[in-house]
């Protein structure tokens, strides 16, 4: 049972060259495989051609998942050909695989007419998806082998754990190869993908490869092409069940899917309200924490975080200040520097908005953010002093968002710096205040947007969202015109 590429969609900042080297790399080796493989035909060349013809109508049965899934179906197409590499060893299996990857493109473009907008081209997920099956059933034939299986001998019990591994190998392969490619694609990580689309139907793959393929080699070995025709029929019944649960499912997954995403958008506003709740108890730093978002996003954007780190980077910044309430207005109001008492009640607000925040449902990855980000790089922040690496990454880059909101706003003790001084500043801090690399993806920030992309956060700030990355499932499209520019 094989998972498969049906599109490629849009790749939001990510080298679309990159997608296409990979997705065509998978290609040339399958097809290069397919070649030596083409020389090593076995003598029942008819039975071949026989199970690569139900390989390709095992294809064409393949079942559809959930819009969500872009690994968006299911094929048992894999069963036909470990029970083929079981007969006639592992050349074969490449060859009957190569069969149901080829007609990957009519299920995937003439039946699910989905919309070719933003999908590779019908012939690169036909590519893609023959070479990806290609190499999976070749390591699955060579384990075989190597594990001490004979071609052709199903019964014999030396052969049972070479099947098992072979089935192992030929799932694991596939599914590793394509997380590659949707990784590069949506920019998600490999433990993400994987828990998502794969860990749940990976054991089932190999479980309905071990069996059906194995019943299916003893039917044709012990009974020819009778016994092919009897027992194929039960290895077409996984992929009818398949069928059964997701159409009896689809609707209300679909449903499910659509009000979790119209939640997420509505705790996100939650979050702006609570953050302009936030600035409006201090009146020296009105829109710092939608400032402080703004140039978080930028900063894990150039440094390629995931969407899911990303979005807790988000939510921390609107909420990283909520420790403040805690403290006495009267010290957070205070138009003057702080006392060193002062100063020490104040450093208390990271411990306070952790315990806050921590008390949220669901917002547990936003605590040590909020609670750290006032650690230094040197170790000589608070309220635990971290050093380096032991500091979270997003605390890195919100202490370091933090700092130049801060430097570019106004304050009644404090004139507003230039922009020049405060890019001098945050080098000069890095290595000791801040982490190298985040300093490093900072300044190309700054070089790439230029000084107007910075604001005055103590002027009034536009704090609406523009959704530029829809297709990430995330709202990072912060501006901030109305803030005045430096200087």
């Amino acid at each position: 049972m094989n998972t498969m590429i049906a599109s490629a969609g849009k790749v939001p900042k990510k080298p679309v060259d990159l997608v296409a080297f990979y997705a065509t790399t998978v290609a040339v080796i399958g097809f290069g495989i397919a070649i030596v493989a083409a020389g090593q035909l076995p003598d029942d060349r008819f039975g071949l051609l026989l199970f690569a013809v139900l390989a390709a109508i095992s294809e064409l049965g393949s079942v559809e998942l959930f819009p969500s899934s872009r690994s968006s179906r299911v094929s048992v197409s894999g069963i036909v050909a470990i029970s083929s590499l079981l007969l006639f060893g592992p050349w074969a299996g490449a060859l009957v695989h190569m069969c149901s990857g080829l007609v990957t493109v009519i299920p995937n473009t003439l039946l699910t007419r989905l919309p070719e907008e933003g999908r590779a081209s019908w012939f690169r997920r036909a590519s893609f998806n023959t070479g990806m099956y290609i190499i999976a059933a070749t390591l699955a034939g060579w384990t075989f082998l190597l594990l001490g299986g004979t071609p052709g001998q199903i019964i014999s019990p030396r052969n049972v754990i070479p099947t098992v591994a072979a089935a192992t190998v030929d799932t694991l392969a596939n599914i590793a190869i394509l997380i590659g490619v949707l990784s590069i694609q949506t920019g998600r990580s490999v433990q993400s993908i994987w828990k998502k689309d794969f860990r749940w139907s990976a054991p089932i793959s190999i479980v309905g490869g071990i069996i059906g393929g194995g019943v299916l080699a003893m039917a044709y070995e012990g009974y020819g092409v009778l016994g092919l025709a009897i027992f194929f029929v039960p290895v077409l019944s996984i992929g009818y069940s398949f069928r059964l649960y997701v159409n009896n499912s689809k609707s209300y997954v679909t449903r499910l899917q659509a009000l979790n995403q119209d939640l997420e958008r509505t705790n996100l506003q939650l979050f702006k309200t609570l953050a302009a709740v936030i600035d409006a108890y201090d009146m020296y730093t009105y829109g710092h924490s939608t400032q402080v978002a703004v140039y978080c996003s930028a900063i894990a954007e150039k440094m390629n975080l995931s969407p899911e780190d990303r979005d807790t980077l988000l939510k921390a910044a609107l909420v990283h200040d909520i420790g403040k309430v805690g403290i006495s207005d009267t010290i957070i109001r205070k138009p003057g520097p702080l006392t060193d008492e002062e100063y020490n009640i104040v450093k208390r607000h990271p411990d306070i908005g952790a315990k806050i925040v921590g008390q949220m449902s669901g917002l547990h990855a936003v605590v040590p953010l909020v609670r750290h980000h006032h650690e230094r790089w040197d170790g000589r922040g608070y309220p635990d002093g971290l050093q380096g690496e032991e500091i979270p990454l997003g605390a890195r880059i919100l202490s370091l968002a933090d700092t130049v909101d801060t430097l570019c706003s106004d304050r009644p003790y404090r004139a507003i710096r230039s922009f020049k001084a405060v890019l001098e500043e945050i080098k000069r801090c890095s290595g000791t205040q801040f982490d190298p690399q985040v300093v490093e993806a900072f300044l190309k920030v700054a070089e790439e947007k230029g000084r107007d992309f910075f604001k005055n956060s103590a002027a009034l700030v536009d704090l609406s969202l523009s959704s530029h990355s829809e297709a990430l499932g995330d709202d990072w499209g912060y501006t901030a015109s109305r803030g005045t520019p430096l200087q």
